[in-house]
């Protein structure tokens, strides 16, 4: 058992402070004691202090057993000063959240005590030998994990959409149905089955993009910018995993570090690419346009693969892990805020929920794109179904105005930094909750998307394009723009409130807006090696595997960062950390995809099309000859002559004397 226990580690200067032990060794121990525990208890109980602590804390029914046989018991003690643990008590975001994580962690050693020992007994024993102004936290492993009826339900649903799935590969292998709600003229059922069918939706997933090229390049982006969000979650994961976490707050530090570290552009390039694709099929869908239909597909197109995922995580994501790092890291993250607020994932408005009660804490993003979402039309509509109209503009022109004025103000008036990276935690929370989970301080990119969108159109119409001398000038711009977006802040991280109030309200409409450049100098400009490389065919797998990609990956890395083990941070390691987090992730998403997210928006497709609803067409053989022959009945004589004139002179054995002839 002692052998099983934490000790003291190497390098408590970088921050190994948390000696975790060997849980699988002290689960492993078994010692058997012959007669009864207690007669074994009592030539010890003065020198132990043992005749202290009432009997009623002991097991009874253990003590008097005879020919025992103990088993380890793997504890986790966590040692903190009061203050300390007073103001480890909030959180703000998934940032701040996974700092208060390894706040917990941070002077805390493992224990292997005898499986009769409870927690309160260990807790009671320690705090024996406390120092004053010490907090104590026990906690021991569970030896056995409660299956909530939610479990039971969630493996009964898998498995349901297993067998449609196996049934619906089965049917179009026998019989195929083509993918195509139009093409297709299957029974209704059939074709709600074929809707599940794997090869169908896998021959959907790596068929390449028809659109053009301007609009591949989003495919590229977008997919960039995910691997972008998974690298950083990776490095803040390294916060509770790694041995050495102070040597990643320095590179915090480190502004050669910062394209790591300042990912939070990533979720402004998401917004931009939504509100960019928003504003380009408004315009060509405006006739056609109803709101409750714009809100009720893009609802049931997001929620059916949340919903899973969610449900995954408060079902089966508690039973792929174990031990109290496990246990506690899971609580923090999915247990506790699930239990609270599962509903306001469902509803979109998580962004506005406690930060430390946001269930999957990443998904508020998507919250605030939707809410943005509602707002689209309202600024769109006047621009595109009132073009005579001057003030057409003013809608978009003032909210872009408020989405600048609106952070700058917000930040002088908290005192908040630029972002929330190695600032300290009180100004972290505030920066959280206050600025940065709020859709009018995230408004800006999602805005410029739109404006951008407006502005393709208008290239469209007018059929122009960008000069060179143009392209040369704003593309300098903008690379100068996403430099200082990116390294900004390590520069004016002590200069004041003033300078982090300007990079709060300008960096991220100035992002957007060298995202707009890109896009648009591919479509109506001179696109250039790096347009070329984004449009390539195979981002257009992995663009469709994105949205499935960000619901899992976060959960995967927390599953992988609570190890009993600790490991050590280094640049290698993180390399191969990240490449295993994107592959993974990958291929948990593809499984989600052609379980839920595929079959249900094909679904969405057919419901929405009305095919269902139709009388399907079947034709016979001889139905089919009888139109035929009707139709070439109906056949002008001169259409018919001109045919005729088109068949000979296509024949291979056309002479000069046909040729005359004719």
């Amino acid at each position: 058992m002692w052998d099983a226990s934490g000790k003291v580690a190497d390098g408590i200067g970088a921050g190994a402070t948390e000696t975790r032990g060997h849980p699988d060794l002290c689960e492993d121990v078994s010692a058997h004691f012959p007669g009864t525990l207690l007669s074994h208890l009592e030539p010890h109980q003065h020198r132990l202090g043992l005749h202290n602590i009432t009997m009623a804390t002991f097991s009874h029914e253990v003590l008097q057993q005879r020919d025992t046989t103990l088993r380890g018991r793997y504890c986790l003690v966590s040692v903190r000063g009061k203050e300390e643990a007073e103001d480890q008590g909030g959180s703000g975001g998934s940032w701040q959240l996974l700092r208060s994580l390894a706040g917990k962690f941070e002077h805390s050693y493992a224990t292997c005590v005898p499986d009769t020992c409870t927690d309160s007994l260990l807790q009671e024993s320690l705090q024996r030998q406390q120092v004053p102004g010490v907090s104590l936290t026990v906690t021991c492993h569970r030896q056995d994990h409660d299956t909530h009826p939610r479990d039971l339900s969630f493996l009964l649903v898998t498995a349901v959409l297993v067998v449609l799935v196996t049934a619906a590969t089965m049917l179009d292998l026998h019989r195929p149905c083509p993918s195509a709600p139009a093409k297709c003229s299957c029974l209704p059922g059939k074709q709600l089955l074929h809707c599940f069918s794997l090869t169908q939706n896998w021959t959907r997933l790596m068929s390449h993009s028809t659109a053009e090229t301007h609009l591949q390049t989003l495919d590229g982006i977008r997919v960039t910018s995910m691997m972008w969000v998974i690298l950083a979650h990776r490095y803040m994961f390294f916060l509770i995993s790694a041995a050495n976490p102070r040597d990643i707050t320095k590179h915090m530090r480190d502004w050669k570090y910062w394209w790591v570290f300042n990912a939070y552009p990533s979720v402004d390039t998401f917004l931009f690419i939504s509100a960019f694709l928003v504003s380009i099929f408004l315009k060509k869908r405006i006739a056609e346009f109803t709101f409750p239909g714009y809100c009720l597909q893009r609802y049931l197109r997001l929620v059916p693969a949340m919903g899973y995922v969610m449900w995954t995580c408060t079902s089966l994501l508690p039973h792929l892990g174990s031990g109290p790092v496990w246990e506690r890291t899971y609580e923090g993250l999915f247990g506790r805020p699930c239990a609270n607020a599962a509903w306001s994932n469902l509803l979109f408005l998580n962004n506005f929920s406690d930060p430390s009660d946001m269930c999957l804490g990443h998904l508020w993003s998507l919250a605030v794109e939707w809410q943005l979402y509602l707002v689209a039309p309202l600024l769109l509509l006047p621009v595109y179904r009132w073009p005579a109209w001057r003030c057409r503009w003013l809608p978009l022109a003032a909210c872009l105005t408020m989405s600048v004025l609106l952070p700058a103000f917000i930040t002088l008036l908290n005192d908040l930094p630029p972002t929330a990276t190695h600032w300290d935690d009180e100004a972290t929370r505030a920066y959280y909750s206050t600025y940065y989970v709020v859709p009018w301080c995230r408004a800006g990119p999602y805005l410029v998307g739109l404006a951008a969108g407006v502005l393709y159109h208008w290239l469209d119409e007018n059929n122009l394009i960008l000069t060179q001398g143009c392209v040369r000038a704003c593309g300098a711009a903008c690379w100068a723009a996403v430099v200082v977006v990116l390294m900004g802040p390590s520069w004016i991280g002590g200069s004041g409130t003033l300078w982090a109030a300007v990079y709060s309200s300008l960096a991220r409409p100035a992002w957007a807006a060298a995202l707009a450049f890109f896009v648009i100098n591919a479509f109506k400009g001179q696109p250039g090696v790096v347009s070329w490389f984004f449009s390539r065919p195979v981002f257009t797998p992995l663009c469709r595997l994105s949205y499935c990609m960000f619901l899992v990956s976060l959960p995967l890395q927390a599953l992988a960062a609570s190890r009993p083990h600790k490991i050590h941070y280094d640049h290698l390691t993180a390399a191969y950390l990240v490449l295993g987090d994107l592959c993974l992730s990958a291929l948990v998403s593809v499984v989600v995809l052609l379980l839920v997210e595929a079959p249900a928006a094909r679904l969405l497709t057919i419901l929405s099309s009305g095919k269902l609803w139709r009388r399907p067409k079947v034709a016979s053989a001889a139905t089919d000859v009888t139109q035929k022959e009707k139709k070439e009945e109906e056949v002008k004589p001169s259409t018919r002559r001109h045919a005729l004139l088109l068949a000979t002179l296509s024949s291979p054995a056309l002479t000069n004397t046909t040729y005359r002839n004719l």
